[in-house]
């Protein structure tokens, strides 16, 4: 047992390390895309601004612009990335908090007094439970707000 508990904890410990790697990588080459779209962007606005005919100004702009749109755009792609890094993170450490879930449940039923019929009835649902995976949290809901007629708003 001791050792499956050490193995246990050696992957979750390898599964951290790569998602905080991945997370890290992305969000660094976002910043890098974001902040070379921005350097070209300021170059072709230079030459647009210092150039010595309309043709080659508008070709600079148009380069600029081309430009910055693309790099937002990886960087985008980047920033998607290091957010499903981030939603693997949460899922590393909610682990601990589902685990101690279920381990009450079983301490409630093991410690209830119930019927053989009602305990397996508890514990396949608390199987269900298990083998379904922690459910993705609800969005929030949107709270309206009914004017009341002859109030005025804040």
């Amino acid at each position: 047992m001791a050792a499956l508990w050490d193995t246990t904890h050696a992957r979750l410990d390898l599964y951290h390390q790569i998602a905080t790697g991945q997370a890290k990588t992305s969000f660094r080459n976002a910043q890098v895309a974001m902040g070379a779209g921005f350097l070209l962007l300021v170059v072709f606005a230079c030459i647009a601004v210092w150039a010595s005919t309309t043709a080659v100004a508008i070709v600079a702009g148009g380069l600029g612009a081309v430009s910055a749109a693309l790099a937002g755009y990886v960087a985008k792609t980047f920033i998607r990335s290091q957010e499903a890094s981030a939603t693997h993170l949460r899922s590393y450490f909610d682990q601990p908090l589902e685990l101690s879930r279920y381990l009450a449940a079983e301490r409630l039923v093991a410690d209830g007094d119930l019927t053989q019929e009602q305990r397996g009835e508890i514990l396949s649902a608390l199987v269900q439970a298990m083998v379904a995976g922690p459910q993705p949290p609800a969005p929030p809901q949107s709270v309206v707000v009914a004017s009341v007629p002859g109030q005025q708003g804040a």
